[in-house]
């Protein structure tokens, strides 16, 4: 038989408090970005990206279709952490350097003609931020072969990033959802 006259037992929380060495570096409200769709193994998503006004990564979002599987959710951490740690200060290549060449399903061949095969899909995000966010010097560092032609990369680049905006506003301004 259970005793019922005892007090329940509290637990002890033990508060972790963290130096903070960099200060966190809020996005401005209105910010500019682009998205990018990817199918890669079957899995087909988007790769949104938010930028300060001097052009660094501040933010990304990967949204994979069928909400509440385990690799929607995989990502939307993943891209929570890369977000608050670049907020931080975190530099983009050392996402890049642990992330890119990541080998698990789902991958295989992508559209992109600047990555063409993606290993897994931190594998693609992450190459597909370098070449968008980081020099060519930087990305051939880290292993990533930059695009052939400068040119043509810079202004890919130029053509598809705007202004972050509602799904009804892009829609109104004529920009892809």
């Amino acid at each position: 038989m259970a005793r019922t006259d005892v007090a329940p037992a509290r637990r002890r929380r033990r508060v972790i408090r963290l130096e903070q060495s960099a200060p966190r570096q809020q996005p401005p409200r209105r910010r500019r970005g682009y998205t990018v769709r990817f199918d890669i193994g079957g899995v087909t998503g988007h790769l949104t990206t938010n930028a300060y006004p001097d052009g660094k990564l501040g933010e990304l979002w990967v949204h994979v279709d069928g909400q509440g599987t385990p690799i929607s959710g995989f990502l939307a951490s993943l891209s929570t952490a890369v977000s608050l740690g670049l907020q931080h200060g975190v530099p983009l290549e050392t996402y890049v350097a642990r992330y890119a060449g990541m080998r698990f399903d789902p991958s295989g061949p992508v559209a992109d003609p600047d990555i063409g095969y993606a290993h897994s899909l931190p594998d693609y995000v992450f190459r597909r931020l370098a070449l968008d966010y980081l020099d060519p010097a930087t990305c051939t560092d880290l292993g990533i072969t930059p695009p052939r032609s400068p040119d043509r990369a810079e202004s890919a680049v130029q053509n598809t990033r705007w202004e972050h905006l509602s799904d009804k506003s892009q829609a109104d301004l004529g920009h892809p959802t």
